[in-house]
């Protein structure tokens, strides 16, 4: 049984563990310099980037937990899906540690967050994938997520092209 509470500010060290060691497992591969890598790392799971984060009354953190801390996802509301459109609630981070995949958490935290949405007043659910994570794309098309739109995130030394997933709810 998965349980789905919201973080509190005791939950960095956790959140900055699973983040780690999530983002590293999934997605190391596809950066090409090492050094980009551990900076994006850095921005998004230092304690100061996390506490801060935490104590954003814009963002919304939840923590999943079976037997022990699981995964976690972050979202906001009332976020523009594109200048001048739509906004809705938008899902940064839905990331489970490597040995919890395969076991219907997503679904679960990715449900714990629609069902928030929609409690807030959200009209839409989005999001951004990588567009070489297609196993990820897969996953969000068969929860009712389209695609709506591209996009490009640059580092340095790369270019790598996302695409924008939403669902009306």
């Amino acid at each position: 049984m998965l349980n789905i509470r919201p973080a509190r500010p005791e939950d960095v060290a956790l959140i900055g563990r699973i983040g780690n060691t999530s983002y590293r497992h999934h997605f190391a591969h596809l950066w090409q310099s090492a050094g980009e890598l551990e900076q994006y790392l850095q921005q998004e799971y230092a304690v100061a980037a996390l506490e801060r984060s935490l104590a954003d009354a814009q963002c919304s953190w939840l923590i999943a937990e079976s037997e022990h801390p699981v995964g976690f996802v972050k979202y906001a509301c009332h976020q523009a899906i594109s200048p001048g459109g739509p906004s809705g609630a938008l899902l940064h981070k839905l990331y489970l540690l490597p040995d919890a995949t395969g076991r219907r958490y997503g679904e679960q935290l990715f449900y714990a967050v629609e069902t928030r949405a929609k409690e807030a007043g959200e009209g839409w659910l989005w999001l951004e994938v990588l567009a070489a994570n297609t196993s990820a794309r897969r996953f969000y098309e068969r929860l009712g997520m389209e695609h709506v739109k591209d996009a490009l995130f640059s580092t340095a030394t790369q270019q790598s092209r996302l695409h924008i997933l939403a669902k009306p709810l």
